[in-house]
């Protein structure tokens, strides 16, 4: 099934399952998101549904979520970016707020003052049933499915120290959705990972080539943080970035991005420029 939170034109929001064209409504039945991760429920007959063009796609994540995401966990994207060839010991990770994430369809927002606004498509967990040390071989069973994710960077700000916080959380410069596809129709097998700039391909790997793959991961973020339904963990982006062009290549108004990982689905987003904040003029007394 694809499970997918959306907001309708009156400004409603709402949950459900994605049949074709339209989306089967839920949240009259089951209490939360959070719920239907944990134990979806097929759609029925009674249930209302909205046509796909009238819904506003929101992130497919909990209400609250945590949001962990793991740098450089592509060998050739590592490289890249210069880092030490060595194999890691340890996932890299950092995290992301939830206001720096929008849903798909809607533009993401380039910094009035900064043109350093890169790309980078991912797969991203979902987490369904919740846990604290998860073993990596009961991984599966927690993670409810699996989302597009364009986990764009601000790059100057990711710069400016060793921490990639800054560069990762500027309001409305990140994707997720349009929903997340359950694990029971994706299975285990690998998936592409792919991100077209314009129409382009500049991002195209596998998921059996990541340093950490899917169960590694779960395993290793739960053991220090309880994970909860509704959670999101972005799994790294391929090699392709705009930073390591010659010369380099950011996002500007009027790009389309397009992730698609395959069995999942393809989440777009336009790119807008920040509005510049009014500042106030000194009144001469």
């Amino acid at each position: 099934m694809r499970l997918a939170r959306f907001r309708t034109a009156d400004g409603g929001a709402g949950f459900g399952v994605v049949e074709h064209d339209a989306v089967a409504r839920l949240d009259h039945r089951v209490p939360s998101f959070e719920h239907l991760l944990a134990d979806p429920v097929a759609p029925r007959a009674d249930d209302p549904r909205v046509a796909v063009p009238d819904v506003e796609w929101l992130p497919p994540v909990g209400a609250h979520p945590k949001i962990v995401c793991v740098g450089f966990n592509y060998a050739a994207h590592a490289k890249e970016s210069e880092r030490d060839s060595a194999a890691p010991e340890h996932p890299t990770l950092f995290v992301r707020f939830a206001d720096s994430l929008v849903g798909a369809g809607t533009p993401v927002v380039r910094p009035f003052d900064d043109d350093s606004l890169d790309w980078e498509g991912e797969a991203a967990l979902v987490i369904g049933t919740g846990g604290r040390r998860i073993p990596a071989a009961d991984a599966w069973r927690h993670i409810a499915g699996v989302t597009c994710m364009a986990e764009n960077s601000v790059r100057t700000w990711q710069l400016h120290s060793g921490q990639a916080t800054a560069g990762k959380n500027w309001a409305a410069t990140g994707a997720a959705g349009p929903w997340l596809t359950t694990t029971d129709e994706l299975g285990t097998a690998p998936l592409r990972v792919t991100t077209r700039l314009n129409g382009a391909v500049v991002q195209d790997d596998t998921t059996d080539r990541l340093t950490f793959g899917f169960a590694e991961i779960v395993a290793y973020v739960s053991t220090f943080t309880p994970l909860r339904p509704g959670d999101l963990i972005a799994t790294g982006t391929p090699k392709g970035i705009g930073f390591r062009m010659s010369p380099p290549r950011f996002l500007r108004p009027g790009d389309e991005v397009e992730v698609e990982v395959s069995r999942v689905g393809v989440l777009r987003h336009g790119v807008v420029d920040e509005v510049a904040p009014k500042i106030a003029e000194a009144v001469a007394g």
